[in-house]
């Protein structure tokens, strides 16, 4: 099962406006803080920290490289791959002797529906046949 989004994502600017208005902010000031923000989290990523934002999680760089039989064979040759790993922020409170568990942006409220992807219509050839529409590459989430 896959999570489909619906509609285009939320834009930065339209961010910054919800927040300005929630907020003592202008949305001009919301902008050019969330601008800086990737390259203030890189700098500091970079230098070996993790970047923890407040009620959303914490980021840091996640590798994966190529295994060696030896420590002195280790070395920056072997990174395949720099990934940066977002881990929500999770509260833990105990209700009626259970512990439960909750992840930041996730809605206590959240439901799901069954999402019965269309299908997508045939072509129409110019000799008045039809081909088969290519599937996949579609952006579900």
């Amino acid at each position: 099962m896959t999570a489909v989004t619906q509609g285009s994502p939320v834009s930065t600017k339209e961010l910054c406006q919800y927040i300005a208005d929630s907020s003592t902010a202008s949305a001009s000031d919301v902008y050019a803080t969330l601008l800086a923000l990737p390259k203030i989290m890189e700098l500091n990523m970079k230098n070996g920290r993790s970047v923890k934002l407040e009620g959303i999680g914490t980021f840091r760089y996640k590798v994966s490289a190529a295994m060696v039989d030896k420590e002195a064979d280790a070395g920056e040759s072997l990174i395949r791959d720099v990934r940066v790993q977002f881990t929500p922020e999770r509260t833990v409170t105990a209700v009626d002797k259970q512990r439960i568990t909750r992840r930041a942006l996730i809605p206590d409220n959240l439901t799901w529906e069954i999402y019965d992807k269309p299908s997508k219509p045939k072509k129409t050839t110019e000799e008045g046949g039809t081909t088969p529409t290519p599937t996949g590459g579609g952006d579900e989430g």
